[in-house]
């Protein structure tokens, strides 16, 4: 039990370390993922869930669609939401994943301007939605809320900032594995299967299509690219959970620490 317990804190060191290479982009990508209901106070939290209506979605089942008012403003509290874009040609690109706590539909809240993305349920989730105007009203009550908000929305952008150069500069396979330690880091949603021993859990469900909508591939080259990032032994998955196997090996295949 000691060595279990040693090697999955060992392997959460080297999750940081190889994060921690690059720290502003660390930094960006947690800001953005920052969970905005537990940074409420008692009494923020209060005056904001008094505003607010449960929703419950199915996996895929839209939250809001491009050309929607935007009435509402959601957190969410159980599960994970998918914000996507397509194309004229029906194409999806990925743009965010929200977890449990965090906030999305507030880019559109001062213009009023309708839905330019789309949103649903990656799995079984519960939103709070909160009108357009109470929202308004809870952030000119606390402005601290509302600056912590302003600060979530920079890091987004300063996020997709990063990954566009990404783009241009990574091959599939670094991008891959960047975005899975990216996903290990802040995913909360356990999954069906419990880890291996010094294992890390990208607790998403993900299709290698959804993983190509990310990182702007071709479904073939993600599957092929997976395909031999499991034979190697750095991964494995379940459910369309992804594990990794061996973190140390995956952060040398990035030259992101000396060998």
């Amino acid at each position: 039990m000691a060595s279990a317990f040693n090697s999955s804190i060992a392997s959460s060191q080297i999750l940081s370390d190889a994060l921690d290479r690059s720290k502003d982009m660390d930094a960006s990508w947690s800001d953005a993922h920052s969970n905005f209901l537990s940074s409420l106070s008692e009494e923020e939290t209060a005056d904001l869930l008094k505003f607010a209506r449960k929703r419950s979605l199915a996996p895929r089942d839209l939250l809001f669609r491009a050309g929607d008012q935007s009435n509402d403003v959601f957190i969410v509290a159980e599960g994970c939401v998918r914000l996507f874009q397509v194309s004229s040609t029906g194409k999806e690109t990925i743009l965010w994943f929200s977890f449990p706590g965090e906030i999305s539909g507030i880019a559109e809240l001062l213009s009023g301007s309708n839905r330019e993305i789309y949103a649903d349920a990656n799995e079984d989730t519960v939103v709070y939605a909160v009108k357009r105007g109470d929202f308004a009203r809870f952030i000119g009550n606390h402005p601290e809320a509302a600056m912590r908000a302003i600060g979530i929305l920079s890091a987004r952008v300063r996020t997709l900032g990063h990954a566009l150069v990404g783009l241009a500069t990574d091959n599939v396979e670094t991008r891959i594995a960047h975005l899975l330690f990216k996903l290990a880091r802040v995913s909360t949603v356990k999954p069906r299967a419990e880890t291996g021993s010094g294992e890390l859990s990208v607790n998403v469900r993900l299709t290698h299509q959804d993983i190509a909508n990310l990182i702007g591939a071709s479904r073939q080259t993600v599957t092929s690219t997976l395909a031999e990032m499991k034979k190697s032994g750095v991964l494995r998955y379940t459910n369309r959970h992804i594990y990794i196997i061996d973190p140390k090996r995956l952060v040398r295949m990035l030259d992101l620490v000396d060998d």
